[in-house]
């Protein structure tokens, strides 16, 4: 009896430590399911990190007005002679530029070019028939962009009906073997104030400045304006 109610009161303490053993994982278990479940809630119920706004840098290039007209892309171009800005500024209601274009076998005639109106977005220009023509100023610019591989570009002083001038001179070749040489003014941003063209080395048209005359003082003025 003794022996083994003694045999009973060992087996209990032996088994003891596995029983604290399994209770203390058992509350180990809990307690980092209640840890989980509080991170869980923290989470979900926190606000989102603050995120600093980047600083825009505001400072920009002067911006072309819009075009009037769509622009032809032409690929890599040899750089325009004068920005849109530069004939904008040296442009004033009333500019005009008078010509005289010549062609072998035909009599001399004269073309007048008359900008009526002007404002910051471009221009009218007057051809001397039908109505003024719309043009942007950036147009205006691109109209003096060539292909880059056929251009030849230099410089060059000349003496014409409408004075001397410092001329910056580009001598482009056409596909189709024609080539056309044009002397912009360096001091008048614009159009050339000469210009030729010639084929198989013979000159086929010529075009020449007669007289320029630079219009009234303010870029926002028209030609009708007393």
């Amino acid at each position: 009896m003794h022996g083994g109610a003694a045999g009973c009161g060992e087996g209990r303490g032996r088994n003891e430590p596995r029983d604290v053993n399994r209770r203390v994982v058992g509350l180990v278990r809990i307690a980092v399911a209640a840890a989980f479940a509080a991170a869980a809630v923290a989470c979900g119920s926190a606000p989102p990190p603050k995120t600093e706004t980047p600083e825009i840098d505001t400072t920009q290039e002067a911006v072309p007005p819009p075009d009037p007209e769509p622009i032809v892309k032409k690929g890599p171009v040899y750089p325009a002679p004068f920005s849109w800005e530069e004939i904008r500024a040296a442009t004033k209601a009333g500019r005009t530029y008078r010509y005289r274009v010549e062609m072998p076998g035909k009599p001399a005639r004269e073309r007048v070019l008359t900008f009526t109106k002007v404002d910051d977005d471009g221009c009218e220009i007057f051809g001397g028939t039908g109505e003024p023509k719309r043009r942007g100023w950036v147009a205006l610019q691109k109209d003096e962009e060539f292909p880059k591989d056929r251009v030849k570009a230099f410089e060059e002083s000349i003496k014409i009906p409408a004075g001397k001038f410092d001329c910056m001179v580009y001598e482009v070749r056409g596909k189709d073997g024609e080539v056309s040489t044009y002397y912009f003014a360096k001091s008048l941003p614009g159009a050339p104030v000469l210009f030729w063209s010639e084929v198989d080395g013979k000159r086929v048209r010529t075009t020449t400045l007669l007289q320029h005359i630079q219009g009234k003082p303010g870029a926002h003025s028209s030609a009708e304006d007393p």
